[in-house]
Order: C-alpha cells, then structure tokens, then sequence
C-alpha cells in the first residue's frame, strides 16, 4: 500500500472510522498525512475512493476500506484497513474486533452498557467539538493508544498466567503469578480462584480475595509483618486486599520476600 498522504473520513467520525485513521496514523506510515472528512458516503471532491493510492478513503465512498456494500459482520472499515496494513498483530486484532462488534452493534448482546463507554467518549468530543472533525479525530488518538496499550498489556498477563502457581488455602484455590505487570484478578478468578498473589517487575507483592468471599486477610498481614518486619505492607480496610507497593502508593520498604515465601505465608493460614 501507498504512503497516504490524505486520509479521508466521514463528518461526526464514529469508532470505526476514528480506529481506521489511527492504525493509518500508527502503523501505515501516514503520521503526517492531513485529515479530511466528507458527508457519509461521499468521497473527496467526489471522485473515485481509490483512484489516487496516496488518498485513503476511511468508512465512506465504497472504496477498498469501506464495508458498507457487505452485510459481513466480521468487517469494519477499521478490520479492512488492519488487514492491509499490519495484519499479524495481536492485540490490535483484538482491539479492532471489538470495534467490528460494536459497529454492527453486537458489543453487549441486547442489554444496554449500563457503565460510559468509548462510544461515549467520541459522542462527546463530537458534542464539543460539533463541524470540527479533525478536532474530534486528534482528541482521540492518544485514546485509541491507550486503548492498544491496554490490549498489549492483556496479553502480557495471560502468557505470564500460563506460568501460574496454584494452590490450597483455608478459603479454597490461590493461585499466584509473577508478571511485569503484576497479577490479574479477572484471569486468577475466571479459574476458580478464590484469592490471589502477584509480584511485579519493580517488586510490589499484593494478594486479593474475591468480594463475596469470606476471606479475612488479617491474620495474614500480621504474619506478614513478623517474617517481613521492614516491609512497607497494607491492609486494606475491607481485609480481602493486602499490598506493598503500588504505582498509586510506592512502598517506602519494598518486601524482601519470594512470590513462592508468600505463597508459604498463605499456605499456612
């Protein structure tokens, strides 16, 4: 594909169209191409969407990167342009899958979202910034970077869960991991997990408990206390979460011990 050096949408630029432009912007080498926005479905000076390669059309004009003319729900103008641009990456296959989905508005399966979404956002920079696209289009692209960080960052957690520790407590299953980037609550519960360890690359240690559960974490936190005096450990009030460190609150001590000499402190309680 052409080095864009324009990059055409369509006004009140939705997810769809906002995401295509990003991943242009990101990984098709078109961070200085200028931004152009037409009425839905038109193209730019009304000519041929592909007639001039360095002049992408994004979600309107039915070109190569608009899937309006398919009724196929698996594409988006944001899936047709991932694939031709960089097609073997995946945390943005993900990403754009969502995208696809809450185009075709498949995203929460008949049920309202009831929390603000991303959809909420772009409403509301639409809002603000009303006939002003390009406006729109530049808010959001550290959003949509956030976002691909967000998916990388996912994926980093479930090749690191594949090295997971489980084990039994007084409450039932643990289960323990050492990431980069610390533990994930959503992967140790999806397997059964009544409470969880973690230790990340700066070495801040937590454990967590399920919010339903009857786990009291306040006998551990004194134990804690005794074999890891110096260290900086917290109880939080509800007594099912137990830290030293996090990027909220760095530890002024951080713990001295193993995620495996953690695991024996639970093990034991």
């Amino acid at each position: 594909m052409a080095t864009p050096t324009v990059i055409v949408g369509h006004l009140a630029p939705d997810l769809d169209c906002l995401v295509a432009i990003w991943i242009l912007v990101r990984f098709g080498g078109a961070a200085d191409a200028s931004l152009e926005f037409v009425p839905a479905g038109r193209t730019l000076h009304d000519l041929s969407p592909d007639a001039d390669p360095t002049i992408i059309h994004v979600d309107t004009g039915g070109g190569r990167f608009d899937h309006h003319h398919t009724t196929d729900a698996t594409l988006s103008a944001a899936e047709l342009v991932r694939r031709a641009v960089v097609a073997g990456d995946e945390a943005l296959s993900r990403m754009v899958e969502q995208v696809t989905r809450i185009d075709h508005a498949e995203a929460v399966h008949g049920h309202q979202p009831i929390f603000f979404n991303i959809t909420d956002l772009i409403a509301g920079y639409n809002a603000l910034f009303p006939n002003k696209p390009f406006h729109v289009a530049q808010a959001m692209l550290p959003n949509l970077d956030a976002w691909y960080e967000h998916e990388q960052r996912a994926l980093r957690l479930e090749r690191a869960f594949k090295r997971r520790v489980e084990f039994q407590t007084r409450w039932g299953l643990g289960i323990a991991m050492a990431s980069d980037d610390g533990g994930s609550s959503k992967l140790a519960y999806s397997h059964g997990a009544v409470l969880y360890a973690y230790r990340d690359r700066r070495g801040y240690m937590g454990i967590a408990a399920q919010r339903r559960s009857c786990v009291d974490l306040e006998l551990v936190y004194h134990d804690l206390k005794r074999v890891d005096e110096q260290a900086d450990w917290y109880l939080h009030p509800g007594h099912r979460l137990l830290l030293c460190g996090t990027p909220k609150a760095p530890p002024r001590v951080p713990s001295a011990l193993s995620l495996d000499q953690l695991v024996d402190v639970l093990k034991r309680r």
